[in-house]
């Protein structure tokens, strides 16, 4: 299975287990050039969440910032100045997830997995 069709998969599980959740959840459709500032918006309880998901391969030790592209971190920034709550990257690896918030990976650069 391609990366990019995994990468589909996984922002659609994600979706689904926050719809279950009780989140109000928006799947941001990227635009024709491919490009989207990132991929969920979830809500709940007056809280909105940006998250960008991201795919690993299982052997895969480190999630690094250069997997972010510029206009993903330039709307997570401008989405912190608009005063919401801090953007989270939800990294799936094998059957494994881990979400890391954007302030963690922006000033380290890599985190461990």
């Amino acid at each position: 299975m391609n990366n990019k069709k995994l990468g589909n998969e996984w922002e659609k599980e994600l979706c689904e287990n926050l719809r279950r959740k009780g989140y109000w959840v928006h799947f941001i459709n990227p635009d024709k050039r491919g490009a989207q500032p990132f991929d969920i918006i979830a809500v709940q309880d007056g809280v909105a969440v940006a998250i960008e998901c991201k795919t690993l391969t299982p052997t895969e030790k480190y999630f690094r910032i250069n997997r972010i592209e510029e206009n993903q971190r330039l709307a997570f920034e401008k989405w912190l100045a608009c005063g919401n709550a801090m953007p989270v990257i939800a990294i799936k690896y094998g059957d494994e997830y881990k979400a890391i918030y954007w302030d963690e990976l922006r000033d380290k650069g890599k985190v461990k997995l």
